[in-house]
């Protein structure tokens, strides 16, 4: 994968602007959008995204009401997604209720988790093990310390 497609759904602009600038130089391509509906609308685009990030929390609906939504329109891109939030712990029973209440199809988008707030070293381990091997950040981090020489 050259050059991976993400999409980030987050409505602290901060985020966005900081998880952005980090990805551009591990050479991602980024979209972003601040509401489960811009989020909605980029996935219903031919351009081909290879992951979400998607905060938990937006102003006008919850990750899981996002999934939700993406599992039963037919017309929607289903890339894997990485959840990201500072109220739910992956690990807590309420999680996995949540979970359980999506349909399998949205449940299978989910391919980790990142508690907010994040490293980007977090991130980027996130990341390779939903990518797999064709996003490696250290070795496109060599690559652009050697070529800022």
């Amino acid at each position: 994968m050259s050059q991976p497609h993400i999409l980030i759904v987050d409505d602290d602009e901060l985020i966005i602007e900081a998880l952005t600038c980090h990805l551009e130089r591990m050479g991602c391509r980024i979209t972003s959008a601040s509401c489960c509906r811009e989020a909605i609308e980029r996935l219903n685009t031919k351009d081909p995204l290879d992951l979400v990030i998607l905060d938990y929390c937006l102003p006008d609906g919850s990750g899981t009401e996002f999934l939700k939504s993406v599992g039963e329109d037919q017309r929607l891109q289903k890339p894997p997604v990485i959840m990201s939030s500072g109220i739910l712990d992956p690990h807590a029973p309420v999680w996995e209720e949540l979970k359980k209440h999506l349909p399998p199809v949205s449940q299978a988008l989910i391919h980790a988790y990142v508690s907010k707030p994040y490293t980007f070293d977090a991130m980027d381990v996130a990341m390779k093990e939903v990518l797999g091997g064709d996003y490696i950040p250290e070795s496109r981090r060599l690559r652009h310390t050697r070529l800022a020489r």
